[in-house]
């Protein structure tokens, strides 16, 4: 697109979204004068905290220097979308500024309660990322053995790394249903994370399984499932997945998953895995 198509776009794109956007919905009243279906010009300039003779020539398509933040204002005063939002900075010639996901810390004594429990723990970050793992988590999902830029990832290595799909027999469908349904709405809850976006368009492109469970819209509350697995070493045997949200200035959003055995059959499992993993753990 040219520079002068650029300007003609985004002169229409700006009229559009300003006429779509009721009064009401950024708390400004109607009026019994109003003309305009949407928003006047000079309410867009003052949400945005622009000058009102700056934001019309932009309106107007003239040419006109514009900065990032200047633009950032006006896509929250209009109430844009992600993508809208884009499509406006890609209109300016702008690099749209990507928000830094803020990182998260896992706590020690969060840590510490890995290290000391007898059994599968794990924590993941709100994309499912992991953060941290005790051993036992290791000895069923092999961490280190996944490559690629999406290697920490849970939700990508449940479809896309083959040993995870047979941890989850003889039920892969339904346990890939809970993930995809719990990841949904952590999904919905930061909107403003583009590693979402760049995760589900991957996963879409490159399993059917997932993109059919995404179609489906299903989500899921986070809580405890009982979750069939298979272990070659172990057998069958069924967990207790429990979910803690961690509370912590600094891992809000992150969540620790322990497995509990959910019958007598499964802790003798568990006890099996303790002794292997603790034998392969000491020294030669």
């Amino acid at each position: 697109m040219s520079t002068r198509m650029q300007r003609i776009e985004l002169k229409a794109f700006l009229r559009a979204r300003r006429a779509a956007l009721a009064p009401e919905a950024v708390g400004l009243p109607r009026g019994q004068r109003r003309l305009t279906p949407g928003l006047r010009r000079e309410e867009v300039a003052a949400l945005a905290d622009v000058g009102l003779t700056w934001y019309t020539w932009l309106e107007q398509g003239r040419q006109i220097n514009v900065s990032a933040a200047a633009l950032a204002r006006i896509a929250r005063a209009l109430a844009l979308s992600p993508s809208d939002e884009a499509y406006l900075f890609a209109l300016a010639g702008l690099a749209r500024p990507e928000p830094a996901p803020a990182r998260i810390r896992v706590p020690a004594p969060i840590l510490g309660m890995l290290e000391r429990y007898q059994g599968p723990a794990f924590v993941l970050d709100p994309l499912f990322d992991l953060l941290a793992y005790n051993r036992y988590a290791d000895f069923l999902f092999d961490f280190e053995a996944v490559r690629g830029p999406f290697a920490r990832n849970h939700v990508w290595n449940a479809f896309m790394h083959p040993p995870r799909r047979v941890l989850y027999q003889p039920h892969f469908m339904r346990s890939a249903a809970n993930l995809v349904a719990i990841f949904r709405m952590s999904h919905a809850a930061h909107p403003d994370d583009p590693r979402f976006d760049a995760l589900v368009e991957a996963l879409v492109q490159t399993s059917a399984e997932f993109a059919g469970l995404w179609e489906q819209q299903e989500t899921a509350p986070l809580s405890a499932l009982e979750l069939p697995l298979y272990d070659a070493r172990l057998g069958h045997f069924c967990v207790h997945s429990t979910r803690l949200p961690i509370r912590d200035g600094q891992a809000d959003g992150a969540t620790v998953f322990c497995f509990v055995p959910a019958d007598a059959a499964s802790d003798a499992c568990f006890t099996r895995m303790v002794e292997q993993v603790d034998a392969a753990a000491l020294p030669a």
